[in-house]
């Protein structure tokens, strides 16, 4: 834990940051890089008409690490993203906070 989720992005872009990324959140959020999953959604975007273009959108499920780390989450995937995608193309960070009641790990609550 954490998790990340991420759609609307071609995998091989997400593979060429994948690294960094997950290097970067590490010391952000003073976490060992092993405890983060990188999940690759394969998606297509539907709008009335037929698909839609995509845009990078990220899930992350995490223990809840405050504001300012959020912030600083989120300031991150746009700095590494953002070279990939098209000039104002969104970029969207949601976040899942999740409780430790809520948590269990090979059938044990931690």
């Amino acid at each position: 834990m954490p998790h990340l989720r991420v759609r609307g992005l071609p995998f091989e872009d997400l593979e060429s940051i994948a690294d960094k990324l997950i290097e970067t959140l590490a010391k952000i959020t003073d976490t060992p890089n092993s405890h983060f999953t990188l999940e690759y959604q394969a998606t297509t975007y539907l709008v009335v008409g037929g698909a839609s273009p995509s845009y990078p959108f990220f899930d992350i499920l995490w223990f809840d690490r405050g504001d300012e780390v959020k912030a600083q989450v989120a300031g991150t995937i746009e700095e590494l993203v953002r070279p990939l995608v098209a000039s104002g193309q969104d970029i969207t960070v949601l976040f899942h906070d999740l409780q430790g009641k809520d948590y269990y790990e090979n059938g044990e609550h931690f």
